[in-house]
């Protein structure tokens, strides 16, 4: 896991710390564990949130077996790598990892290693199982055995898994759906996490009423495209909605420009609990690319929903992904994602260049980009989000805020929060993670504001 960081120069000053609006109640969910085994355990998790969420399931079940979690490979009797396949380097870098599992085995310092995720789902396991001698694979739908395999009862599970979220944590994440029903040219989603299925509303407030209660104050809806989200004739409006009335601080990721309604966009600009953001991937603003991609969609229909989102929110981010050097992208397919770019302003995005994955459409295609043209290409989306960024970012200076505290100072006495505008803030504050405070935005650069002085 990365930690953000960023180089600033902050003055001593701390801020103001707001108490919540609604403050949870104490709560009697905390989970007794068993008496420590004297065995180890390492999760390292790599990838997306849904990875992490995953992540916090089998961590529960590695703590319920009597493991201690630690935080080096050199420590541990067990290393679960929770793994991401999305991108070439994703697989190069976990290849890495295992090469060194496998001399720390070697040596009797680690004695078994798991590979878990989206890696674990894919073809290739198989090769890296016998390659690395891998003790245990296992995909996304398939987590459960892991307590089998840590000394816990046999347990059944559903892809959509009624675990409990992490009791007493200031901020959760909730899967609401797995899988994806979309068959994306460059995606592997679908083939490694499985068709789309949703959980039922009324487990899922369930879940989310546990957490609050345990005095979680951010929650964040997690699916791989979440707001696909149906059941029974209610859609995922209808879900965000009804979650707005149970948490005190609500986001959701990602979405879909083919699923995202406008009724969802003017709740977020109604509902004052829900966090401003919307991160809405386009990939690319050329037609002819979205088609060849299956997106579903052209760039004028996202431009529209784009113009509702900040009509209904107009102090919202918006965020999203862009994928460069796709087969068959053309100079003026490129031209035309930096024109939508342009008419989008958005505040951020993950760029991506093209990464040829098995069992994909893409692979396959003729008409690839050389690498040279790909690099100035990602360079040019690249310069163009951040011009756009610190031009929107720059109206903030002035402004006073409430900021939520995501993770605590570090030794700097800078704490990293995030605004109701979605907006990232280095701010100086004693203030512990899931607190509040006020303070004047300072100055800004592209990818984080920065408050300074107390307000």
């Amino acid at each position: 896991m990365t930690s953000c960081a960023s180089d600033t120069q902050a003055s001593p000053e701390t801020s103001q710390i707001v108490p919540l609006s609604r403050k949870p109640a104490s709560s009697e969910a905390f989970v007794s564990r068993p008496e420590n085994t004297g065995k180890t355990a390492c999760i390292r998790t790599f990838g997306c949130q849904m990875n992490v969420h995953d992540s916090d399931r089998m961590r529960r079940m590695i703590l319920d077996a009597g493991y201690s979690e630690v935080q080096t490979y050199e420590e541990a009797d067990l290393v679960i790598l929770n793994t991401c396949y999305v991108r070439e380097n994703a697989v190069n870098r976990i290849k890495g990892h295992l090469g060194e599992l496998g001399r720390l085995k070697r040596e009797g310092r680690v004695k078994k290693v798991a590979l878990t995720g989206c890696i674990g789902a894919s073809e290739e396991s198989r090769e890296l199982e016998r390659q690395y001698a891998i003790d245990l694979v296992l995909g996304t739908h398939n987590t459960y055995e892991l307590a089998e395999f840590v000394g816990l009862p046999t347990m059944q599970e559903t892809h959509t898994p009624e675990l409990p979220g992490t009791i007493g944590e200031h901020s959760a994440f909730v899967t609401i759906m797995t899988g994806c029903n979309y068959q994306c040219s460059y995606c592997v989603v679908p083939s490694v996490r499985g068709r789309m299925i949703c959980r039922p509303l009324e487990n899922i407030v369930e879940e989310i009423e546990r957490l609050v209660e345990g005095g979680t104050s951010y929650i964040t809806l997690l699916g791989q495209t979440v707001d696909a989200w149906r059941e029974k004739g209610k859609r995922f409006c209808d879900l965000l909605e009804r979650v707005s009335e149970v948490a005190p601080r609500v986001w959701f990721t990602t979405s879909h420009p083919s699923n995202m309604e406008d009724r969802t966009l003017r709740l977020i600009g109604e509902r004052e609990n829900i966090v401003k953001r919307l991160h809405l991937p386009v990939q690319s603003g050329s037609d002819r690319m979205l088609k060849i991609m299956h997106r579903g969609y052209k760039s004028d229909r996202y431009r529209r929903k784009v113009e509702v989102f900040r009509k209904e929110v107009p102090d919202g981010t918006l965020s999203t992904d862009i994928i460069v050097g796709h087969p068959q992208e053309t100079e003026e397919d490129h031209r035309e994602t930096l024109r939508l770019i342009e008419d989008c302003g958005f505040d951020s995005a993950y760029v991506f260049k093209f990464s040829p994955r098995r069992g994909t459409e893409a692979i396959k295609m003729e008409g690839a980009v050389p690498e040279d043209v790909v690099q100035k290409r990602f360079m040019e989306v690249l310069r163009s989000i951040e011009r756009n960024a610190f031009e929107r970012n720059q109206k903030k200076i002035g402004s006073e805020e409430e900021i939520y505290i995501r993770h605590p100072r570090n030794d700097e006495g800078v704490a990293i929060g995030e605004t109701w505008s979605g907006h990232a803030v280095h701010v100086n504050t004693n203030a512990s993670p899931g607190d509040y405070v006020r303070a004047r935005i300072d100055s800004a650069g592209p990818h984080v504001l920065y408050a300074r002085n107390s307000a």
